[in-house]
């Protein structure tokens, strides 16, 4: 059976696409390299897009932007992360103690049959939070090393892919066969577009969630304002997911607040996050022509595979696939 055109850029893309994930799964620091290095370059170009429409010349634009980046990062870097890791240990003990304390009993004197079920989810919750602080901080200092050179080699990823954009998007399709280029041109061009937009959602809905909880707790648990704060922005990117993790410990320490904050606070988280979630599916459905359940099946799935920087990993894989079908296997099925 002889292939057609785009049936041979299809094969072609989904060889080069097996090769990569069989690298990311063999080398980790190069799955961890290629995600922070992707997310640093769509971040950069959301960014140069905007200087650009402000009519910033082009070489200014592209510094600037670089500046601006690197910038926030050494700034969170000095002055944001450090009071984190300062507060992890107190939020830790007073998560516990709120556990142990069992706040919810008062709460629910008239109903002893929930009471005693959310008891029996407390005592099997303890020690496994206990596991897994240990395990986060034994993880985390055998990966230093390994952390400082992902950071150095995304740093320098980062730099050189957005001085030379023009030469990296021509050079990519030089990689397939003279036939098939004006078709791998177009998918790239599209792939692009959708996980630039991908980006550009996530990240302003992180910084919105991030904002919120800082003036939320900064009412109702004010020593641990900036930790949740942080923690709202990073688990923010992992859609769907991402929510559910970062509501566990505010639901336990919100038992603490008595019964009226506990509501008031958990009402206005899930409003936030109704909030950003709406917009985000609304962009995406847009953009990227790409739905939550299958978002979804590829965070499990590829978290399953390449673990927690998998969950990172897991929509621009799904958009990549999304597009893939739509440019190349949609209008075949058609026929």
């Amino acid at each position: 059976m002889k292939l057609s055109i785009r049936q041979k850029a299809l094969l072609i893309i989904l060889i080069y696409a097996l090769i990569m994930f069989i690298a990311f799964a063999t080398f980790k620091t190069l799955l961890h390299v290629f995600v922070f290095s992707l997310v640093s370059v769509l971040v950069v170009n959301f960014l140069l897009r905007v200087l650009m429409r402000i009519k910033v010349p082009y070489p200014i634009a592209v510094t600037l932007s670089l500046l601006i980046y690197f910038g926030v990062l050494i700034y969170a870097f000095v002055n944001i992360i450090p009071p984190v890791f300062k507060q992890v240990n107190s939020f830790y003990e007073f998560m516990k103690n709120i556990l142990d304390s069992k706040y919810w009993e008062n709460y629910l004197v008239d109903n002893p049959e929930l009471s005693e079920i959310i008891g029996k989810i407390a005592e099997w919750a303890s020690p496994k939070i206990n596991e897994l602080i240990t395990t986060l901080a034994v993880n985390l200092a055998k990966s230093v090393p390994n952390f400082l050179v992902v950071i150095f080699y995304s740093i320098l990823f980062t730099v050189y892919i957005t001085i030379y954009t023009n030469w990296t998007t021509k050079s990519l399709p030089g990689l397939f066969p003279k036939k098939v280029r004006g078709l791998v041109e177009d998918f790239l061009k599209k792939l692009g577009i959708a996980l630039s937009s991908y980006v550009d959602v996530l990240l302003l809905g992180a910084f919105i969630v991030s904002i919120s909880f800082y003036v939320l707790f900064s009412f109702y648990l004010p020593e641990y304002k900036i930790l949740l704060a942080f923690w709202g922005f990073v688990t923010n990117f992992i859609p769907i997911v991402g929510v559910v993790i970062e509501w566990i410990p505010i639901l336990i320490v919100s038992l603490g607040l008595g019964l009226k904050n506990f509501i008031i606070v958990n009402i206005v988280v899930m409003l936030i996050h109704l909030g950003a979630f709406l917009f985000f599916i609304f962009i995406m459905k847009k953009r990227a022509d790409i739905n939550p359940v299958l978002m979804l099946i590829f965070i499990f799935l590829v978290g399953i595979l390449y673990g927690l920087v998998g969950t990172f990993f897991a929509v621009p894989v799904a958009i990549f696939f999304v597009t893939l079908w739509n440019e190349f296997v949609k209008n075949e099925l058609e026929i």
